[in-house]
């Protein structure tokens, strides 16, 4: 069930499609140029991730939540 979004959801939600589209795409340069190995971003991010996850208060939960969907993106 689709829920509509107000003025300002719609917003946050069209920026983080658009900064996960842009790492999909550096990523992609980077992997291609053999700067990065496949798979090597997704992994440091899980890394990140799980590490400020046990530190209170280090990130809150829409970065987190925004950090998740980047990583889902970049998953190989």
């Amino acid at each position: 069930m689709s829920k509509k979004l107000s003025p300002e959801g719609e917003v946050i939600a069209a920026h983080s499609a658009a900064v996960v589209a842009a790492f999909q795409v550096l990523i992609n340069c980077l992997e291609e140029s053999d700067a990065l190995l496949p798979g090597q971003f997704s992994d440091a991010l899980r890394v990140y991730m799980e590490m400020v996850k046990s530190k209170t208060g280090a990130v809150s939960d829409m970065t987190l939540a925004v950090l998740h969907d980047i990583r889902a993106a970049t998953l190989d």
